[in-house]
């Protein structure tokens, strides 16, 4: 990306006034486009009393388009979430759990993932594997398998490390033995292309509010058409239904024969807007290009920090990260060093003892190296560390 369109794309982001803003992996921050979107529904409700239904529908019709070209799959296939727990719950009560069943998780995955299985289906048996086990490759679940495996629910990219597993491998394993495979997509949405068609995985769920730089709220799932129609019905709502206008009530309407079906009430029209107009401007960059921006980033962090003797757990291979960058330093407090960060205000993350830094397009080069040399600055180790650590 040449310095004059760098330079563009950071005007559109507030964020970049003050911040070095590299925590993405957490909460992305919003542009002015997506700001503008959701100013521009709230003014007009604000001065009508109410934005139009067609006039909403519109944009969520717009925005489930996008999302189909994000993801490589037909719009009738994505329904909208409040986010990637409501997803995941969503296919959990999609499923039948016969007794005796069982399901293959990870240990080590976001909670998101693993505790809606843990406090629905204390009663089915919980088959781990771990992130370290799973990178090594896919085998790691094939072990776990028996005929009693109703499911397998795993993350695209792992929110700790960055490691980026084999789902296309596991999803036709799976589908070979009627298994569902169930994906956390929000680390790698946005940052890595990917056909979800070919992939093939049963349900692919995520949020808007990372990688997306959407607002909170604005989660979406994936539904593979072939499963569609042997789902067990599952959040049924009146808006499952299709409606032309409200000026017949009690006329029974059909229910939609798409994802569409599972969004059984009032969509967070607010949060649509800006995914809407946050997916305009990240299709506009191209995902292609957004890709190598991240990963050239990534590698001009990973050099700095390798250099200066930071332990980088983030495997190099693009082939099997993606935008995550998480390292430790032996004998040094990652508290005191965040601290030290964000004094500067420069926003990372810390977790499970690992500093974990999250770039994306429109950094610069500067930024990585202002980080860089923050970050070296002997003064770091002795920061008092901070209250709660983001």
């Amino acid at each position: 990306m040449d310095a004059f369109r760098l330079a563009a794309l950071r005007e559109l982001f507030p964020v970049t006034r003050e911040h070095v803003y590299l925590n993405h992996a957490g909460t992305g921050p919003l542009s002015r486009p997506a700001v503008a979107a959701v100013e521009a529904y709230l003014r007009e409700q604000a001065e009508t009393g109410e934005v139009p239904w067609p006039d909403a529908e519109a944009i969520a019709d717009r925005c489930r388009a996008r999302l189909g070209q994000l993801l490589q799959v037909s719009p009738d296939t994505i329904a909208f979430t409040r986010n990637t727990s409501h997803g995941i719950v969503l296919a959990v009560n999609s499923i039948d759990w016969p007794k005796g069943a069982n399901v293959v998780l990870m240990k080590d995955a976001f909670p998101a993932v693993n505790y809606p299985f843990r406090l629905m289906l204390p009663d089915v048996e919980k088959r781990w594997t771990t992130s370290a086990e799973l990178a090594a490759g896919p085998e790691a679940v094939f072990g776990l398998v028996d005929d009693r495996t109703r499911a397998v629910a795993l993350p695209w990219v792992h929110f700790l490390t960055g490691r980026r597993f084999d789902v296309q491998a596991i999803a036709r394993f799976c589908r070979e033995r009627g298994i569902t495979l169930i994906v956390d997509a929000i680390q790698g949405l946005g940052i890595v292309e990917e056909d979800w068609a070919e992939v093939g995985a049963d349900f692919v769920c995520s949020h808007g509010a990372k990688w997306l730089l959407a607002p909170q709220g604005s989660g979406f799932l994936y539904v593979r058409p072939d499963i569609l129609p042997r789902l067990r019905p599952a959040n049924l709502g009146w808006l499952s239904s299709r409606w032309e206008s409200f000026e017949e009530i009690f006329s029974e309407k059909p229910v939609y024969e798409s994802a569409r079906r599972l969004e059984e009430g009032t969509r967070n029209y607010l949060g649509i807007a800006g995914l809407d107009a946050s997916l305009g401007l990240l299709l506009d960059i191209g995902i292609p290009v957004v890709e190598a921006r991240v990963r050239a980033l990534g590698h001009r962090l990973r050099v700095g920090l390798e250099a200066a003797g930071w332990e980088v757990v983030t495997p190099p291979d693009p082939a099997r990260s993606a935008g995550i960058i998480a390292f430790r330093k032996p004998g040094l407090n990652p508290s005191r060093v965040l601290t030290w960060l964000k004094q500067a205000k420069m926003v990372c993350a810390l977790r499970e003892g690992l500093l974990r830094i999250a770039p994306h397009v429109y950094n610069s080069e500067y930024e990585i190296d202002r980080f860089l040399e923050r970050l070296n600055d002997p003064r770091a180790a002795t920061a008092e560390p901070a209250p709660c650590a983001t």
